[in-house]
């Protein structure tokens, strides 16, 4: 292709679009049935939490805010949004690496990071970690080989996460929803 100037939207073969913000998935992520089980909020959580990830180049996850006031324009209803976010972290494809919490100026967000890319530049930073094939490894021991045992399985675990939250207490997460905690952890935005 030489020096010739390329319109918008034309790419070479297999490369990313020039000038525009991407991000990549593999085939076995895409056919994972754990990544097929997922609702509709859960998806848009993770197109939205994408979405900031190419807004920052690229350089902040593991530090991604994903607010529910922003998260409810991009179409998750507030009803969905505990339950998308049980699902994003039961499979594995979405943790939260610091927790949220309210102060006198207003309410810090809490962070996440997407398990099958590389955590931010900053000092601490690392490879993907890929928590979504663990949880996969785990299903196929357990015998759940299929999309439809994959959703009832993900229909308890969100079970599982709705009963965590005592009402009138702080939230505590389900077992296998720990925060993990990075070594970015004081870093300013």
């Amino acid at each position: 292709m030489g020096n010739k100037k390329r319109r918008l939207g034309e790419t070479l073969s297999h490369g990313p679009p020039e000038g525009e913000p991407w991000y990549w998935q593999t085939k076995a992520m895409l056919g994972a049935i754990t990544y097929r089980a997922l609702g509709i909020s859960a998806r848009r959580i993770l197109d939205f939490a994408l979405y900031e990830h190419m807004s920052h180049g690229g350089k902040e996850n593991g530090n991604l805010a994903l607010p529910y006031e922003a998260l409810g324009r991009w179409g998750v209803t507030g009803a969905d949004t505990r339950k998308g976010f049980a699902e994003v972290f039961a499979t594995g494809f979405l943790v939260r690496t610091r927790e949220g919490f309210f102060t006198l100026g207003g309410r810090t967000p809490a962070r996440y990071r997407l398990t099958w890319l590389p955590t931010g530049v900053w000092p601490g930073g690392g490879p993907a970690t890929h928590e979504w094939i663990e949880v996969l490894d785990r299903l196929g021991k357990a015998g759940v080989g299929s999309v439809a045992q994959a959703k009832c399985w993900l229909r308890a675990e969100v079970e599982t996460f709705n009963r965590s939250k005592p009402t009138g207490q702080k939230q505590k997460l389900a077992p296998h929803l720990k925060v993990v905690r990075t070594s970015n952890e004081g870093r300013n935005r």
